[in-house]
């Protein structure tokens, strides 16, 4: 099945470009999971950084990993213009659009690539986010926490998450200090 772009938010289809010029940086020819992982890992200040650091996990010994194993894929002599989605990959955007579809989303965010990327059976990724103690309840549990009831309506609902803690002021805590 090919997913239309427009079924993305903004945040999801920039991880999926930034994911492909990943796959050109290392001079691959195949796009997997560990390219739309890395992304993931690289959007500083985004839904997974929000959802990783309520699990209380640092994204760069993560990312080192990931970089690490892409270092092991073969590279292509020369760059080119000709990259190939990989099943796997092809199996993760599948999960994703289920898994939006499961969480009544209207489009597919980075949360749901999140969450796919956990449900992958093979791979490094498989073994990274293992190691990390990402999986798919404790991404569940720390996306409640950081969306809360709030769907995924609109392409760009991942800046709406935690717009009332960006922009108000938590007097208890001012209180307390």
């Amino acid at each position: 099945m090919v997913l239309s772009p427009e079924k993305f938010t903004e945040q999801a289809r920039q991880v999926l470009s930034d994911s492909q010029a990943i796959v050109r940086r290392y001079r691959h020819s195949q796009w997997d999971v560990e390219h739309v992982l890395l992304a993931l890992l690289e959007l500083e200040s985004g839904l997974t950084a929000d959802v990783l650091g309520k699990l209380g996990i640092l994204l760069e010994p993560v990312r080192d990993q990931v970089r690490g194993a892409l270092e092991k894929f073969p590279k292509m002599a020369t760059e080119t213009n000709q990259i190939y989605a990989t099943p796997r990959a092809a199996q993760m955007l599948e999960n994703a659009r289920l898994e939006a579809e499961h969480m009544k989303d209207e489009f597919i965010g980075t949360e749901h690539l999140l969450i796919a990327a956990t449900m992958e059976r093979d791979g490094e990724s498989r073994q990274i986010l293992k190691d990390a103690g990402i999986d798919q309840e404790n991404v569940y549990r720390a996306l409640m926490q950081v969306r809360g009831s709030h769907r995924v309506d609109d392409p760009r609902a991942e800046s709406k998450y935690r717009s009332l803690e960006k922009y108000s002021i938590d007097l208890t805590k001012l209180a307390e200090e």
